[in-house]
């Protein structure tokens, strides 16, 4: 037997008391009476031998002093060492990511449903065991390190709650190894939604003679989970349209739904409805949307999706202010300039959506740089690679272009469509465009073939080393009925929005997700968050001039940003499904490892009843 707190022991010199008192008891005093007639009488009901009474005042004494000594043991924690496998050390790893909010048909959360699980199997463990929490979203948070304060590790676990983050266990179990390799050996109690632990991204190698720890996991994953939630969320201002928005929602239901689900996803601006699309999706499957809105800037936008049986809340909502559109500044070179190519860039400044600034080979290259270049009928030597660019029938090659410019044109009657759903050719009537081709171009593979001319490429658009560019081989104004549509305005304005997709010009916000840090002004932000199954309006501190998001919803500085907070997580909206072997397999989790344990509790029951047991003795069998 060993002692948890061994300094309490010196606490039995308290047993000197009672033996003091019972060596140094009064004696009786002899009173002289006119009667003895009373006390014959009571000593005929009280009649007891003296060694009898002797031997009761010596049980009272040693009665006595087991109180004095199992107080004191109680108070110095004894425990004996368990068998089997026991180990020195445990590391809980708690899982508090957005799936961990997920709930059953009683409203019970998986959180909820962990923290009841770890009582009952800590509740069995010897308190000598040294204990560790690392509680982990997106990262890994010790909540408590090397201690055998159980109270305080039950405290610790009761405060945790689930957050709306992904998880990331590869960290989280490198930092429960480390822990583990402290104290060995050990055991690694990983309590999560997730089917299987994950193994962490680096691994160490073992420390010589050290066991590496034993890996439990202790899944509390929903049998059968319904879930349906928002995985992409995305605003743009609508090409050559003012105070017009497209608002593109990707809607995916999880692959562990038994049957395919009925959802409705409600688009509200300042919370009066104007979008409603009914769906239906099998499990794993996603629809993607795009969504014409027309508002002004600041209006707050709502998408929520609705599912009956629903069982995570988080992802079921994009909440966004409609971004402020600024003007993109093209700078357009050209020595002999297309009138439709002119045409096409004023239609643009007519909506205030793009600031044009012309020129000519001399004025390149420019002091300011611009958002997009637009070069046509020219390229320059010195290839600029820290710009998007929209390069019209390029005379020769220069830089991710490879085109050589032909004689004389080469008209074609109609054009094929290679990638239709390319962004460039959104709303591009293809079918009824005829073009003149006056550049043979060298599509690489960084470039995709949009449009077909014959056998010969005609539009193309891609990435090369981070640059978006998209490239025309015809001439607008030689190409019949071209003049006619809006094919080509369209084209032109879809191709410099593309190229500028990721510019900060195209809007004033950007959405952000729970778990970053931003910076905002030192004090209290105002928060409208969503808590899963409604708005509330909140508040929270930005110390020091940085604010950590915990929420979904938006955050108002007070600075005149507003920053979207979103989960938009298609690992956290797929929740888990409990397999049927490893739900059978839990209880082999809390096998009696631990045949030791603290006997504190039981030693402080047992002093209760010496207690009782020596009331009696002097109360019902009088001790004088």
């Amino acid at each position: 037997m060993k002692f948890l707190s061994p300094n309490f022991l010196h606490w039995l010199w308290l047993a000197l008391i009672p033996i003091a008192l019972w060596l140094f008891r009064r004696k009786a005093k002899r009173v002289q009476v006119s009667t003895l007639l009373f006390f014959r009488t009571l000593a005929k009901e009280h009649q007891e031998s003296a060694w009898l009474r002797r031997f009761k005042r010596i049980l009272s004494l040693l009665m006595t002093l087991l109180v004095v000594l199992l107080a004191v043991m109680a108070l110095a924690k004894p425990f004996r060492e368990g068998g089997g496998e026991t180990p020195k050390s445990l590391v809980i790893l708690l899982d508090r990511s957005a799936s961990m909010a997920a709930a059953d048909g009683n409203g019970r959360t998986r959180m909820e449903e962990a923290k009841s699980q770890l009582k009952d199997r800590l509740s069995a463990l010897p308190e000598n065991v040294v204990t560790s929490l690392v509680v982990y979203d997106a990262k890994a948070e010790v909540t408590q390190s090397r201690s055998t304060n159980r109270r305080e590790l039950l405290r610790m676990i009761q405060q945790a709650q689930p957050v709306p983050m992904e998880d990331r266990s590869d960290e989280a179990l490198l930092v429960a190894r480390r822990l583990a390799a402290l104290d060995a050996p050990s055991e690694i109690w990983q309590i999560t939604d997730e089917a299987a632990p994950q193994e962490p991204l680096t691994t160490e190698a073992p420390t010589e003679g050290v066991k590496p720890p034993k890996m439990r996991l202790l899944n509390v994953a929903l049998e059968s989970p319904v879930n349906c939630g928002i995985t992409g969320f995305q605003i743009r201002p609508a090409p050559l349209a003012r105070n017009r928005f497209e608002v593109f929602v990707e809607v995916t239901a999880g692959r562990a739904n038994a049957n395919p689900v009925e959802t409705t996803l409600e688009a509200r601006l300042d919370g009066r409805p104007v979008q409603l699309r009914q769906m239906t999706l099998k499990p794993g499957e996603s629809n993607r949307l795009i969504l014409p809105l027309e508002g002004g800037k600041g209006q707050r936008l709502e998408m929520e999706v609705r599912t009956p049986g629903d069982c995570l809340g988080w992802d079921n909502v994009a909440v966004s202010p409609l971004p402020e559109t600024k003007p993109l500044v093209v700078a357009w070179f050209s020595d002999a300039p297309d009138p439709f190519v002119e045409l096409a860039l004023t239609s643009m400044l007519a909506e205030d959506r793009i600031q044009v600034l012309k020129g000519g080979v001399k004025d390149w290259p420019m002091k300011e740089k611009a958002d997009v270049y637009v070069f046509e009928n020219w390229v320059p030597t010195d290839w600029p690679t820290d710009r998007p660019a929209l390069v019209l029938n390029p005379p020769n090659s220069s830089g991710p272009v490879h085109a050589k410019k032909l004689g004389s044109g080469v008209p074609y009657e109609a054009v094929r469509a290679v990638q239709p759903e390319h962004p460039v050719l959104y709303r591009v009537a293809s079918g009824r465009v005829a073009v003149t081709q006056t550049t043979v171009l060298n599509v690489s593979d960084t470039l995709e073939t949009l449009w077909m001319a014959g056998n010969e490429p005609v539009l193309a658009a891609g990435e090369s080393g981070g640059q978006r560019l998209v490239v025309v081989a015809f001439t607008p104004g030689r190409s019949e009925q071209l003049a006619l549509l809006s094919a080509f305005p369209l084209l032109v304005g879809n191709a410099i929005y593309w190229a500028a997709e990721n510019n900060d010009a195209l809007a004033s916000l950007k959405a952000v997700r729970p778990g970053d840090l931003v910076e905002m002004p030192a004090g209290l932000v105002k928060w409208h968050a969503w808590t899963g199954t409604r708005f509330e309006e909140t508040s929270q501190d930005a110390k020091g001039g940085w604010l950590e998001l915990s929420q979904v919803g938006l955050v108002d500085g007070g600075d005149g940003r507003t920053l979207a907070s979103l989960l938009i997580s298609s690992h956290e909206t797929d929740v888990p499904a409990q397999a049927k072997a490893m739900a059978a397999a839990g209880p082999e989790v809390s096998e009696r490892w631990a045949r030791g344990g603290n006997w504190s509790t039981s030693l402080l029951w047992l002093v209760l009843g010496v207690l009782l047991v020596e009331s009696w003795l002097f109360h019902r069998q009088a001790v004088y």
